[in-house]
């Protein structure tokens, strides 16, 4: 007998649930306090934020090695601040299909953090105490292209896609997850 493309429930939640777990560990974790915390995936990751702040800043090309050798910016930040932020990721799953996680965070900050991406926007960035250096060549320690830098930088409306990123810690309030099937993204919430 064919099967016409439908999935009970208890298939769609036995599937979903290591997802959940995982991601209900690490924000309970991370909203009694501080946690460390590593990415490094295939399944893409993308992050909305009304507001980023951040001191330290410094960025330089680098080659991401995911399925060769992609363009990236790997961007280095001591302190940073995200407010209203959106995370979407879809999976394809077998038998299921396609499922998005949503994770909404009011307010998060980090220190420590390291974000390689190959694409990020803004609406508008402001940037105090910029620098831009070039290699010292040294055969001993090889150099990047460049690196770009601030003492600190504020955005609104940013957009990012990491390929990776690690932090030291990360400290978050507000966090809510909703599961849906197919693919979605950070629609606004309804007013309340």
């Amino acid at each position: 007998m064919a099967s016409g493309g439908r999935t009970s429930r208890l298939r769609f939640a036995l599937a979903l649930a290591p997802l959940l777990v995982g991601a209900s560990v690490l924000l309970a974790g991370s909203a009694a306090g501080a946690v460390s915390v590593a990415f490094a995936g295939e399944v893409p990751v993308t992050v909305h934020a009304a507001r980023v702040s951040a001191s330290g800043v410094s960025a330089s090309p680098a080659a991401s090695g995911r399925g060769g050798l992609l363009p990236a910016l790997a961007t280095r930040v001591e302190q940073a601040t995200v407010e209203d932020a959106c995370v979407t990721s879809t999976a394809h799953l077998p038998v299921v299909g396609a499922v998005t996680a949503v994770v909404r965070i009011e307010r998060a900050s980090a220190t420590g953090l390291t974000v390689e991406a190959g694409k990020a926007t803004a609406r508008s960035v402001k940037l105090s105490g910029a620098k831009f250096d070039t290699p010292r060549v040294s055969l001993d320690r090889p150099t990047g292209l460049f690196t770009v830098g601030a003492q600190k930088v504020s955005g609104s409306t940013v957009t990012t896609q990491p390929h990776a990123f690690t932090a030291g810690t990360i400290t978050s309030r507000g966090v809510s997850i909703d599961v849906r099937r197919g693919a979605a993204g950070c629609e606004p919430r309804a007013a309340r």
